[in-house]
C-alpha cells in the first residue's frame, strides 16, 4: 500500500505545520501520511503537539525528517472552533471557544451571559478581586479584560505571538506567553486601563506559573528545555534554571517546589524555591498535563503520545502508578477535595475518573468528542468539549454527565 507524502521541505515551520494540518484534517479517521520537513525544531513540533497530531520521526538522506503520521477520530485541536477553556470562582463557570464568543454560566447551569469579543479565544484567567476575566486572542495577538459579571470590555492590548495562556497576580497585574515569538507580555492596571511590555524569555514559551508570593512568574521554555523567573514589577528575567526537553506545563506545591512536564524527553522535574533543579524521573511519551494533590502529597502527569498518566511521590518523584487512559489525555485536573482526578481525552467522546486515594479508576462518562479542560463548581467538574461544542457538566458522586450546554 502507497502511504501518500506531502513534502514540506521548502517551507518554513510555521508553514509546514498548517500543511500538516491541513492534510490531517483532509483525511479520514485511520488514514495515514507522510510528510517531509527540513526543519524539525521546536516551533514545529510544539505546533503538531497542540494540535494532537501524533507522529514518529526518522532522519532521512537529506538531514531532514520524515514523518509518519495516521489521522485520529477527530480533526486537529485548534482548528476546530467549539468550547475549550474553562475557569471557575466557585460560584460561576466561565467558557470560551475558540472563536468570537465568551460565556459565563450559573452554578444552575443556566447561561447568564455571552458575549463575541475576540477573533480566535485560546484561553481565560480570572482574578477574582477585582473581578476580571482575561481572553487570550490567539488570532488578533491581543489579551482582553472583561468584567466577569456581564462580560462588558473593559480593555485590550497587544500581546504578540499568537497568545494562549494568560495568567492573573492578584494584585490585577496579568502576563501571556507568546510562543511564536519567544516572548512575555505583561500588563500592569493604570487609571482604569492597561500599561503592557513584552520581554523575550525564550523559544516556545508556553503555560506560565506564579510563584508563591505572585511577585515573580516562571515561564518553560520548550524549545530551549529552561524554566525562566521573570519579576512582574519591570519584567527583568531574575533567573533560568535547565529542567528537560521541552517543558510545558507547571504546578506549584505549597512549600514552594515547581513540578515540570517535559514533553520531548517524557520526564517529570521537580525545582525547588530557590531555583535549583531537585530531580527528575521518566514519565511517558510526550509528558505534557501536570497537577499536584490538594494535600502536597502526589504529582499526576499526562503523557500524551502514550495515553497514559503517571503517578509519582511528590517528595521522591517515586512512581506508585502508570494508569491507561483515552485517546490522547489532554487535561488532567485534581478535584479541591483531594478526592478525584479528571482526564479529559481530546481523541475521544469520554472523561475518565480516578480515585485519586487508591489510584484506580472510578469509571468513565460520556461527554463529548474533544474533551479539553475541567473546572469545579457546585460539586461538579465541568469540561469543555471543542468538537461537540459544548460545556458537559459531570456530576462525581454518581458518575454521570448531568447536562450539555451550549454557549451560542
Amino acid at each position: 500500500m502507497n502511504v501518500p507524502v506531502l513534502d514540506c521541505r521548502s517551507l518554513p515551520p510555521a508553514d509546514a505545520g498548517r500543511a500538516i494540518v491541513e492534510r490531517f484534517n483532509a483525511l479520514e479517521p485511520g488514514a495515514r501520511f507522510e510528510a517531509l520537513v527540513a526543519d524539525y525544531g521546536p516551533l514545529l513540533r510544539v505546533s503538531l503537539l497542540e494540535a494532537g497530531i501524533r507522529h514518529a520521526a526518522e532522519l532521512t538522506a537529506e538531514r531532514g525528517r520524515k514523518l509518519a503520521i495516521r489521522r485520529g477520530a477527530v480533526p486537529a485541536q485548534g482548528t476546530v472552533s467549539g468550547v475549550h477553556h474553562v475557569v471557575t470562582d466557585g460560584d460561576s463557570v466561565w467558557t470560551c471557544e475558540r472563536g468570537e464568543r465568551v460565556a459565563r454560566i450559573a452554578a444552575d447551569g443556566e447561561p447568564v451571559a455571552v458575549a463575541r469579543v475576540a477573533r480566535k479565544a485560546s484561553h481565560l484567567a480570572l482574578e477574582h478581586r477585582s473581578g476580571t476575566l482575561f481572553v487570550a486572542d490567539a488570532q488578533a495577538n491581543e489579551v482582553i479584560a472583561l468584567h466577569a459579571s456581564d462580560l462588558r470590555v473593559i480593555a485590550r492590548w497587544r500581546a504578540p505571538g499568537s497568545p494562549q495562556l494568560p495568567l492573573a497576580a492578584a494584585d490585577g497585574v496579568v502576563c501571556v506567553t507568546g510562543g511564536g515569538t519567544g516572548t512575555l507580555t505583561i500588563a500592569t492596571p493604570r487609571r482604569g486601563g492597561y500599561s503592557e511590555r513584552t520581554v523575550e524569555v525564550g523559544a516556545c514559551p508556553h503555560d506560565p506559573l506564579l510563584d508563591g508570593a505572585g511577585t515573580h512568574v516562571l515561564v518553560p521554555c520548550a524549545g530551549d528545555g529552561e524554566l525562566v523567573k521573570v519579576r512582574l514589577a519591570d519584567g527583568r528575567i531574575v533567573g533560568r534554571t535547565r529542567v528537560g526537553e521541552g517543558p510545558s506545563h507547571l504546578a506549584r506545591r505549597a512549600d514552594g517546589r515547581v513540578y515540570c512536564a517535559n514533553s520531548w524527553d517524557g520526564t517529570l522535574a521537580c525545582v525547588g524555591a530557590e531555583g535549583e533543579l531537585v530531580a527528575t524521573a521518566p514519565s511517558g511519551g510526550w509528558a505534557h498535563a501536570v497537577d499536584v494533590s490538594p494535600d502536597g502529597t502526589r504529582v499526576f502527569v499526562a503523557n500524551f503520545l502514550d495515553d497514559t498518566v503517571c503517578v509519582f511521590d511528590a517528595e521522591s518523584l517515586e512512581r506508585l502508578a502508570l494508569i491507561e487512559t483515552g485517546p490522547y489525555p489532554h487535561g488532567l485536573d485534581a478535584s479541591p477535595d483531594g478526592r478525584h482526578v479528571v482526564v479529559t481525552g481530546f481523541g475521544g467522546a469520554e472523561v475518565q475518573v480516578l480515585d485519586a486515594a487508591t489510584l484506580r479508576e472510578r469509571g468513565r462518562v460520556g461527554v463529548g468528542r474533544g474533551s479539553s479542560h475541567t473546572a469545579f463548581c457546585a460539586g461538579m467538574a465541568w469540561v469543555g468539549c471543542s468538537v461537540d461544542d459544548h460545556i458537559a457538566r459531570v456530576d462525581l458522586a454518581k458518575l454521570s454527565s448531568t447536562r450539555q450546554i451550549p454557549i451560542h
